[in-house]
């Protein structure tokens, strides 16, 4: 089955069962007198060119709203198509609800509606201002209703949506008091910021109206089994719907758009939901069988002398042959089989007879209100009051209206057959198609289009114009003798269009008289079906259209030869030079157990008679491979790791693929000697491609760190005071082969041990190397820092708890001295107080003597810096003071 083609809503326009009462609600033709109509003070309409700059009050209609307002105004397509136009509206400022939308052509409102009836009237908007800051900046619609009940708002905002909320619909809902309701609409704002919007697709449409159905189908054509259509018309409900057929396919089809076209031959139920869940279905769709024309046997060569025959089968079982060798006898034929002996290349035809089946579905009403889509509103069993823009489908008009003639079919005649009897309608400029269905055709067809039609009162004759998908074929005048039926035909071609969309349009527009019937409406196919079939004389010097891969590789096991459609069987493979293992019955070459090189290889077989070779090329290339992987050691003087090389064979470039610690690489060459890195780690072989080949390899190799010296770690104080005690410096990465240099050419060598004990005379920058195998590697510096630390010795202090100056405080005693020891004596030379070693700034003498404060004087010091006394020791008085 092929597939069926899920049309999108924009490639094919279905009229649903309308019930829009708004003529021109998409703007698509233009100006005010066109299905509504403005009279509001200060609205003035610009007309093309455009400035591109507008004021308060201006509007047009267009595709784009810069168009009128390249500043201020936003780049936006219309709601209906996006590419159609929309009504745009620069804000008014003039009070007083000036009205911008009046329905009906010279604003009088809307008429045919019905008493007690619910209706929505419905619109979209969506504000075109860059410059919108708040509410108070948008457009605010009002709508006003007369001859109406309950009106309110049902969906939406009178306000119009913020710019980046794009088309917003608003709907309310009413009770018609009258048969003709007045509509208009007004903006209440008059701020002349902001406030510019666009409106588009009014609608005023009966609401609640029951989900319903009609449905037609084109059954398929004589070329192509598969070729049914079949279109299902929605009515009522709650837009949008979801449509589905059922057949033959387990699985149902779905769209949106309710055309399913390429249906193949059997039984379907289609249905339809729409928004709110409701399902509605018919069963028992019947697509046809169609036998298929053909020719058998399809396109052959023949040698010269030679004769074949053809046999045509399907269609509709009467056939006629052609050549295209006009010195070719026995043409045309009409029979069913043809013995042909050509000597030229040569096209041979057949066709059946015309494919002259009506297209139509329901085309004479039999089947009642079915198979189309109409503008018009349905009445049935009878329009009383002549309500116009409407339609029936029943056997005699004047029981329809009384005041139409009583008139019978034209297809039955004898007062049992329907046919669609109309009230015309009175909208202006023809856009409200009366009869419409989509047909499935063939393209580049010549088609017939005819329908019948007869007038039911005495003036104003309805004039039908028909239109193909959207292109008016010319316009006819109904009989205007009531009762006298009339035939109108065109000859339509198809070119390269799949789908016909049939429209009636009566393009008048008058209130009295205009009234009308049509019936048996027909689509019929005006060309033969046709089949080709094309006999080539063979070629004494042949291509068999056998081929090899551009390329082969040495390790792809086996490569088969390819067979075009002209390939003849039965030959033999040789291969001219040696080193080729080629298999001559069905040419499968075993490349692993063949040398790489290019070969010639020749194909024979049998052509008239005469055994007769074919030459061609194949290249057996040799896999890339690797036949080494390897790596230096360290090297001392470029302080890195020699690369890591793949040496391989093969036809450069290559490209090699590998893990480094697990992590997958690649790298491309076009040498032979491929360098895959020097990172320390373990490095994986995974596979090697050159331009043509590609081949898996093996091996591993682990660059090591432990092989290479480090960079040392030094740790250490960095800054003492001259003379006083120093630590060591110490290298914590490494465990051994370290060497100590007191210059930075490394020729000043202090020592080789992890710590060195740095001078406490001058400051001076050490460095430290690391040496593996005897390759010393990059050296590490430290710097120690020596400078004055001059002892500060406090003449007084006054240890009274208040926080300040309690302690008897030595700057810097212990970091110059580390072995030091204070006593203080008091005047009589007795002891008092006797530091710890080393670590006076632990436990300052506080100006007490066995816990107890001392007395208000003067007080000896003696410190000794040394613990052998090689630096002199210190001394001097101390005056202890206590403050009120």
């Amino acid at each position: 089955m092929k597939a069926l083609l899920l049309f999108s809503i924009l490639s094919i326009a279905i009229l649903s069962f309308g019930q829009n009462f708004i003529n021109n609600g998409t703007f698509e033709y233009g100006a005010p007198g066109v299905g509504f109509w403005i009279d509001g003070q200060g609205y003035n309409q610009l007309i093309p060119p455009y400035s591109g700059s507008s004021s308060a009050g201006n509007y047009a209609f267009v595709t784009n709203p810069q168009t009128i307002n390249n500043q201020f105004f936003l780049s936006s397509g219309d709601h209906t198509s996006g590419i159609g136009k929309m009504m745009v509206i620069d804000g008014n400022n003039t009070g007083g609800q000036q009205r911008f939308w009046k329905a009906g052509n010279n604003g009088g409102g809307i008429c045919n509606l019905t008493v007690g009836q619910v209706y929505c009237f419905s619109y979209w908007i969506r504000t075109v201002s860059n410059s919108v800051a708040g509410n108070g900046e948008l457009a605010d619609i009002g709508v006003s209703f007369n001859n109406a009940s309950n009106v309110s708002l049902d969906f939406g905002t009178t306000l119009a949506p913020i710019p980046n909320f794009g088309w917003l619909q608003v709907r309310y809902l009413f009770t018609a008091t009258n048969s003709c309701v007045n509509i208009e609409m007004y903006n209440n704002n008059t701020n002349p910021v902001g406030n510019d919007f666009a409106i588009d697709d009014i609608q005023l449409t009966p609401n609640n109206i029951p989900l319903s159905f009609t449905y037609s189908v084109t059954q398929p054509n004589c070329t192509d089994p598969n070729s049914g259509l079949i279109v299902i018309y929605p009515t009522g409900g709650v837009e949008p719907y979801i449509y589905r057929i059922i057949g033959p396919q387990p699985i149902p089809i779905t769209n949106n758009t309710g055309v399913f076209q390429f249906v193949e031959p059997g039984t379907y139920t289609i249905g339809l939901m729409d928004a709110a869940g409701t399902i509605d279905s018919v069963q028992n769709i019947v697509i046809s069988s169609v036998s298929n024309l053909s020719i058998s046997p399809s396109d052959t060569s023949i040698c010269p002398g030679n004769q074949i025959t053809f046999n045509a089968s399907g269609g509709n079982g009467t056939y006629s042959w052609s050549s295209n060798n006009p010195l070719e006898t026995g043409f045309p034929s009409t029979s069913n089989s043809i013995t042909v002996s050509p000597t030229i290349n040569t096209v041979y035809e057949v066709s059946s007879a015309v494919n002259n089946a009506n297209l139509i579905f329901n085309s004479d009403f039999q089947q009642g209100n079915l198979g189309f889509s109409t503008e018009y509103s349905f009445y049935s069993p009878s329009n009383p009051a002549g309500a116009q823009r409407a339609y029936g489908v029943l056997t005699n008009p004047s029981n329809w209206y009384s005041g139409f003639t009583s008139c019978i079919d034209h297809t039955v005649g004898d007062g049992t057959g329907r046919m669609m009897v109309l009230d015309g309608s009175t909208y202006n400029l023809g856009n409200d198609p009366f009869w419409c269905q989509l047909i499935a055709v063939e393209p580049n067809k010549d088609y017939l289009f005819s329908y019948w039609a007869t007038s039911l009162t005495n003036s104003n004759p309805a004039n039908i114009q028909v239109r193909i998908n959207g292109v008016a074929l010319g316009n006819s005048y109904v009989p205007a003798q009531n009762c006298t039926w009339g035939q109108v035909s065109y000859v339509w071609n198809s070119g390269n269009n799949l789908t016909a969309e049939i429209c009636l349009v009566d393009m008048i527009f008058e209130g009295i008289g205009n009234d009308f019937a049509v019936d048996d409406i027909s689509l019929r196919c005006q060309n033969s079906c046709t089949e080709q079939v094309q006999v080539s004389m063979a070629n004494i010097d042949p291509d068999y259209d056998v081929a090899y891969p551009y390329y082969a590789c040495s390790n792809d096991s086996i490569v088969n030869p390819i067979l075009g459609s002209n390939f003849i069987a039965g030959g033999f493979y040789n291969s001219i030079q040696t080193g080729l293992n080629i298999n001559p019955i069905t040419g499968v070459i075993s490349t692993q157990n063949s040398i790489s090189g290019v070969y010639q290889i020749t194909y024979t077989a049998e052509v008239c008679g005469s055994f007769v070779p074919d030459t061609l090329d194949f290249n057996l290339r040799t896999a890339p491979n690797s036949v080494g992987l390897s790596a230096g050691n360290y090297d001392c003087q470029s302080q890195s790791f020699n690369q890591v090389v793949l040496t391989a064979t093969g036809n450069p470039n290559f490209t090699v693929y590998y893990t480094i610690n697990d992590s997958i690489s690649t790298t491309s060459s076009s040498s032979y000697q491929i360098n895959l890195g020097n990172l320390p780690g373990t490095y994986q072989l995974d596979s090697i491609s050159d331009s043509y080949c590609s081949n898996t390899i093996s091996g591993t190799i682990v660059i090591d760190t432990a092989n290479a010296p480090l960079i040392p770690e030094i740790q250490g104080d960095s800054l003492y005071c001259y003379n006083s005690t120093v630590t060591a410096l110490q290298v914590t990465n490494i465990s051994g082969g370290i060497r100590w240099y007191g210059n930075s050419m490394l020729t000043d060598f202090l020592g080789g041990n992890l710590e060195l004990l740095p001078s406490n005379q001058n400051t001076q920058t050490y460095y430290a190397t690391h040496t593996v195998d005897g390759c010393e590697g990059l050296p590490a510096s430290f710097t120690v820092t020596l400078e004055a630390c001059d002892l500060i010795i406090p003449s007084a202090f006054t240890p009274n708890n208040d926080g300040d100056n309690d302690f008897w405080n030595i700057n810097q005693l212990d970091s110059q001295y580390p072995e030091n020891t204070v006593w203080i004596y008091n005047r009589w030379g007795e002891p008092i107080y006797e530091s710890s070693p080393g670590n006076y700034a632990n436990k300052p003498w506080d100006g007490k003597y066995k816990e107890a404060l001392l007395p208000v004087g003067t007080y000896y010091y003696v410190i000794q810096l040394t613990k052998d006394n090689s630096i002199e020791p210190l001394n001097g008085i101390v005056t202890l003071i206590l403050k009120k």
